[in-house]
């Protein structure tokens, strides 16, 4: 893969950021002028597309209103002029969803070294991607060592990102914003990844099995490319599951763009799926303007099996 890179800055947004809860769970309240009366600042900001914004912030404030446990929403669309970001200072557990960040230093390293992947490496690569093979992530993840992955983190910029003590890749925390900024690393011109291994790594998410193609897909307009992570992992001896989703939507009607939902406390692994597919479709009518007929309908989630990540 080539090393060549342009200077642009990623282009996604800051979005004033939320915190606390809401009574529904959310971890999201108003800041302190908005208790005063001013009313909840925006979960979504345009410069350019202020109407399109509006209903936005107002539909996934709606979705996320109607679902138990913690939810946070990540929206980047019309070059990152348009950001949605609630719950935006909330960590969550990565699950499988932090392979993504393996693959990115992998691509990385192989870029500062100045060669391609090794046959083993594409190999151990596809498989963590593509089917969330927990073996390969572990191979690739003790290869790179914790100093990579977090050099990877750093020249990404994503600083809220916190690499689990023991290299746990489904336990380090994550949040929106740095996953957005994440996407925007993989589908944008930047300094951390070039062309050719921006495309690798979205080609391999472009190709994860279809049995685990939902989540953000849910509602995504028909004929988009679309690319994708998903993360499932139950707390131990319960069936309460954190479940996460975050995607790249390319050659849509309105341009590419980026959503991210991060979920936990869900009373069962179809819960949180549900969730993350209820406000997907949200976003995606919103920004399209199309309507649930027009719109792809990814398959339901498989047998609740445990991704296993919190173990790798």
């Amino acid at each position: 893969m080539s090393a060549d890179r342009t200077s642009a800055a990623p282009r996604r947004a800051t979005a004033a950021a939320l915190t606390g809860l809401l009574a529904a769970g959310l971890a999201v309240v108003l800041p302190a002028t908005a208790a005063a009366g001013t009313g909840p600042s925006p979960v979504c900001t345009s410069e350019a597309h202020p109407e399109t914004a509006e209903r936005l912030d107002q539909r996934i404030r709606q979705e996320a209103a109607l679902r138990e446990g913690t939810i946070a929403v990540g929206v980047s669309a019309f070059e990152g002029d348009l950001v949605c970001e609630l719950g935006a200072d909330t960590r969550f557990d990565a699950a499988s969803v932090g392979k993504v960040v393996v693959l990115g230093a992998l691509l990385r390293t192989a870029m500062d070294e100045g060669r391609e992947l090794t046959a083993r490496e594409h190999e151990l690569a596809t498989d963590m991607i593509t089917v969330s093979g927990n073996d390969s992530a572990v191979e690739l993840r003790n290869q790179l060592g914790p100093e990579r992955i977090q050099g990877f983190l750093d020249l990404a910029g994503m600083d809220d990102t916190q690499l689990h003590p023991e290299g746990y890749v489904g336990l380090m925390k994550i949040n929106v914003g740095d996953q957005l900024t994440l996407l925007d690393v993989l589908g944008s011109d930047n300094d951390v990844l070039g062309a050719d291994e921006r495309a690798y790594a979205r080609g391999l998410m472009g190709d994860v099995t279809e049995e685990q193609r939902w989540g953000v897909p849910t509602g995504a307009p028909s004929g988009a490319e679309v690319y994708l992570k998903n993360g499932w992992l139950p707390y131990d001896n319960t069936d309460t599951w954190r479940i996460n989703s975050i995607g790249g939507f390319r050659d849509t009607p309105v341009g590419d763009y980026d959503v991210v939902v991060l979920t936990d406390g869900n009373d069962g692994m179809q819960y949180g799926v549900d969730t993350i597919g209820s406000v997907a479709v949200g976003v995606h009518s919103v920004l399209s303007g199309e309507g649930m007929s027009t719109l792809s309908q990814p398959p339901r989630t498989p047998e609740a099996v445990s991704d296993g990540s919190d173990r790798a």
